[in-house]
């Protein structure tokens, strides 16, 4: 597939500099096993104005939201858990609509799917185009490795897509690089796996919004290299591969256009654990800051501001690199509370609006009570949440 943008040789120059200060950090734990990194925070601490949906004559809540719906490796490409998803959607009404780990199949269900809150415009871009778990039972994905571009089956695929209650337009899919060595550590025997190439792309879009006449939003659904490993390989593809995403960004936030960035990122945002978020925080996002120019939407939750190591001062501190976990599991056995999963807006006319929710999405009885499986485990849509986010913006 052709990317229109390529990798600048500069940048690894440059980036180079930047990139080692914060490699020396251990493995973290892989995707799927989910290392608990803090406590659960109740409701009834948490501060949530993601629904606040308000508008005035010179300001915007633009309303975005971020899943990772595990449509191959949770749900196999089938759509019968999609329901939850756009339930949630019509639930919050977004402007944008950014998810990962989209199988081809349930990309066509959402495009046609019928929406209550207003009309929803999705495009596609595939991560993998032989990825057998989202093929279903009899499919040889294999057809799709060849270079004939005619016998290619998009059952096969999976990626990334984004929507928006809007119109898209200026296609914009920027190579992120880092796909030719994914490895990962195998969870028995704790031996180095090495994984098919994939895809690593943000795909883009200018969006007009009714909303928003006057302004151009930009948005951005995006997958980082997953996996932790003990020399790191990982870890400076990821930061590597923000740092990409971020400068390439910059053009267009020096244009006026509002971006927006949402995915699964695969990162802590502690700055203790790992670099690769450097990229997108500001510096004034304690602690330690950044060298980006974005705010998170769950930044300013004071609720989250207990981390591990270094902890963020309430009261004098104005934003935190923290968050509340994306990656959930409240199960009566076990918990797990891990984030993953970002929205980043490159403006706001006033920071103390940003507001960042996850929503797991459990699966329900009729009478609204939580599935268990065989294990007493919550089954789930995904595992990673619903991610609602906010920033209010100026109208123009």
């Amino acid at each position: 597939m052709t990317k229109p943008r390529g990798m600048v040789t500069a940048f690894a120059v440059a980036f180079a500099v930047v990139l080692m200060a914060g490699l020396a950090q251990g493995g973290i734990g892989l995707l799927r096993g989910r290392t608990a990194d803090r406590g659960a925070v109740s409701e009834t601490e948490r501060v949530d104005r993601s629904n606040a949906g308000a508008t005035s004559a010179t300001t915007v809540d633009l309303k975005t939201v971020s899943h990772n719906i595990c449509g191959g490796s949770c749900n196999n490409g089938q759509t019968d858990k999609l329901p939850y998803i756009t339930a949630e959607i019509d639930r919050y009404a977004p402007h944008l609509v950014m998810l990962q780990e989209v199988c081809w199949s349930q990309y066509q269900w959402f495009k046609g799917h019928a929406f209550t809150s207003g009309t929803y415009q999705f495009e596609y871009t595939p991560m993998m185009t032989n990825y057998a778990k989202c093929a279903g039972t009899g499919v040889d994905c294999t057809v799709n490795e060849d270079s004939d571009p005619n016998n290619n089956d998009q059952r096969c695929w999976v990626g990334q897509v984004l929507g928006a209650r809007g119109v898209l337009s200026n296609r914009d899919e920027i190579d992120l690089g880092g796909e030719r060595y994914q490895i990962a550590k195998d969870a028995n025997t704790g031996a180095t796996r090495f994984m098919p190439p994939r895809d690593f792309t943000a795909l883009c879009y200018d969006v007009a919004l009714a909303d928003l006449p006057n302004r151009v939003v930009k948005g951005c659904s995006t997958h980082l290299r997953a996996f932790q490993d003990d020399r790191l390989i990982n870890q400076r593809a990821r930061t590597a591969q923000a740092a990409r995403l971020a400068s390439d960004l910059d053009g267009d936030i020096a244009q006026g256009k509002i971006v927006v960035v949402g995915g699964d990122f695969n990162s802590y945002a502690f700055p203790n654990l790992t670099p690769a978020m450097n990229a997108f925080y500001r510096p004034d996002a304690a602690p330690g800051g950044g060298w980006g120019v974005f705010y998170e939407a769950d930044h300013d939750d004071t609720a989250y501001w207990t981390l591990p190591a270094p902890d963020c001062v309430v009261g004098t501190d104005t934003s935190c690199r923290s968050g509340e976990s994306t990656i959930v599991d409240e199960s009566p056995t076990i918990t797990h509370n891990t984030k993953y999963d970002y929205i980043f807006y490159s403006e706001t006319s006033d920071p103390a609006s940003l507001s960042g929710k996850p929503v797991p999405l459990y699966l329900r009885d009729a009478g609204g009570k939580i599935l268990l499986d065989a294990e007493g485990k919550y089954q789930m849509v995904s595992d990673h949440a619903f991610y609602r986010g906010l920033a209010t913006v100026k109208a123009s």
